[in-house]
């Protein structure tokens, strides 16, 4: 009776079941790195979040919609190849995501300098507190995700989609919970969301930690060691300088044609003005000389280049934002620009 027992146990607490494979999902969050940065810290913009300390059991839901179509954003999908992931690679790449913990250094503070941070706090208290905890830190046991710690574009961002039905709040359709705010009094609760992982940073000063890894590093290659001052102040390190691209590939059936128009609708709904162009593969064939093909196109937001400019002026030598569409040697079209996202962060 007792073995039946101790069978019946395991059973039910999942013996028996594979263990996620750290390694996989540290080789997957390669391509995800990309926009969300090597440590999974997602950058200040509203595009990538914070993946790193995220319940895995949400993360795993949040792929899976994305996959499915419930949550749009069909670039990173492609870019990062998420429509290829098989469920054992999404359950590797969540795992190895939510055992990630951030260093408590300054760099990796969320900051915002606008909004009014008590009145915020008097709505979370009031509205908020009670699934994502006092203090912002979720509840990991039932899906729901810390708060503390992430972007306040992000967050921004994300209740706008709430009150727009684009996205699902609470698993609940019919959520109205943010359906009577505006946009200052959202920006008033990110302020105040932005305060929650201070004193975890102001206690970290003194003695910095390190990222938590579960997996091993890859080996180095032999390199100039970097000053004491330059380990200090450097942020993310690039090892590889695929790590400074996004690229997407061209869909089987999409022409270059079809691709460059795609792109400046684009630009158009965005508000971008395409500030220059240039057909090089053509131009080089009129010269006589043959060429994969190659063209260059630069697009320029004035209000994206204030922000980039009054953050950094060293983000002026980044402008105007260039995209190229490419032949590699295989015959396959890509769109390549620089990533911003991940620029940004490392500053």
């Amino acid at each position: 009776m007792r073995k039946l027992i101790l069978v019946l146990v395991l059973l039910a607490t999942g013996w028996g079941v594979q263990a996620a494979d750290l390694q996989n999902g540290e080789r997957i969050n390669r391509a995800c790195a990309l926009c969300h940065g090597q440590y999974a810290q997602g950058t200040p913009g509203r595009l990538s979040p914070r993946l790193a300390g995220m319940p895995q059991d949400y993360l795993v839901k949040a792929i899976k919609e994305y996959q499915s179509g419930a949550r749009v954003s069909p670039t990173m999908v492609v870019t990062s190849g998420l429509d290829e992931m098989s469920d054992n690679d999404i359950e590797d790449v969540a795992a190895y995501l939510a055992q990630l913990e951030l260093p408590a250094e300054a760099m990796f503070n969320v900051r915002q300098v606008t909004g009014d941070a008590p009145a915020g706090e008097e709505y979370y208290l009031d509205e908020c507190k009670t699934c994502h905890r006092k203090d912002g830190s979720g509840k990991p046991e039932k899906n729901i995700p810390p708060l503390a710690g992430q972007h306040s574009a992000y967050v921004f961002q994300t209740i706008k989609m709430f009150q727009g039905r684009v996205r699902v709040h609470d698993d609940d359709p019919e959520d109205d919970s943010f359906d009577d705010l505006g946009d200052d009094e959202l920006v008033n609760i990110t302020a105040f969301l932005a305060t929650l992982d201070d004193e975890r940073y102001a206690a970290a000063q003194a003695e910095p930690t390190r990222v938590a890894m579960s997996t091993p590093a890859p080996a180095p290659q032999e390199k100039v060691e970097p000053t004491q001052e330059q380990t200090a102040t450097r942020g993310l390190q690039i090892t590889d300088i695929s790590q400074t691209v996004a690229q997407m590939k061209l869909r089987d059936g999409v022409s270059i044609e079809d691709a460059i128009d795609a792109m400046m609708s684009k630009a158009i709904e965005l508000n971008m003005k395409l500030v220059a162009q240039q057909y090089v593969s053509k131009e080089l064939e009129a010269r006589g000389e043959k060429s994969p093909y190659l063209s260059i196109f630069q697009f320029c937001n004035p209000m994206d280049a204030r922000t980039m400019v009054m953050y950094n002026p060293i983000f002026a030598s980044y402008m105007p934002c260039r995209i190229a569409l490419v032949e590699d040697q295989q015959g396959q079209h890509w769109l390549m620009m620089l990533n911003l996202d991940m620029l940004v962060n490392s500053n």
